[in-house]
């Protein structure tokens, strides 16, 4: 990718929406053969060409990530996703999407098992150089320049790779994958006793809580006293 913030969703739709073909084809455009991948119910850890003995067929974890997302389109053919937003950090080379999404279950009749969720999704971007063909180089063939003129030597072009993917959810969004009839209301009504579990607890202990770690533990409450 040139220009990550404005391509990824682009990949981000083939992955999910499009073809088994298409599917492939992104994952070798734009993520390395070793590429990482997390996600709350899957993980496939970093590592590169696997050869099977006696077989001639060499694996990667590029492999198993087109496993999930193949395995992902026959569980939802018609599976709704937009990407809302992208932000790269260019700095640490990572690019941040906000997704929603409307997963259904083709087998559930009447599109009971439905899940409306948003995520925000982590790339870990490599910029790397590339062939003529816009395939990444191996760490091996990456020229370095020697001498007082680099200007000489002619540069590779560069682009950047996946390098890793993490999905990142809310706990009532991950959820409604597993159980979407109430379960995320049942954690939200948690989430608001939390809340008032909070302002009771300061309302009442703090003081107390103050009092009993500076005086009998001779502790440092300047964090909890009253200024």
């Amino acid at each position: 990718m040139e220009n990550p913030e404005q391509q990824v969703p682009n990949v981000i739709n083939a992955l999910t929406m499009h073809t088994r073909q298409d599917q492939r084809q992104a994952l070798e455009d734009y993520y390395l053969p070793n590429a990482y991948f997390v996600h709350p119910f899957c993980r496939v850890p970093s590592f590169g060409d696997f050869n099977i003995p006696f077989t001639g067929t060499t694996l990667n974890s590029r492999w198993f990530v087109f496993l999930i997302y193949q395995w992902y389109r026959i569980l939802s053919p018609d599976i709704k996703l937009k990407v809302k937003s992208t932000s790269f950090d260019k700095k640490n080379n990572l690019l941040y999407t906000t997704i929603h999404q409307t997963f259904t279950l083709w087998f559930v009749p009447f599109s009971l098992w439905q899940a409306n969720v948003k995520l925000v999704t982590v790339l870990e971007l490599e910029r790397r150089f590339v062939d003529k063909n816009h395939k990444p180089l191996p760490d091996s063939r990456i020229p370095t320049q020697t001498g007082n003129d680099l200007s000489l030597t002619p540069q590779p072009r560069t682009l950047y790779f996946i390098k890793g993917q993490q999905d990142h959810y809310h706990v009532e969004d991950f959820l409604k994958f597993i159980a979407p009839w109430g379960a995320s209301l049942l954690w939200m009504a948690w989430q608001l006793f939390a809340t008032l579990v909070c302002a009771v607890g300061v309302g009442l202990l703090r003081v107390p809580i103050a009092l009993f770690r500076g005086r009998i533990l001779k502790m440092d409450s300047a964090a909890i006293k009253q200024h």
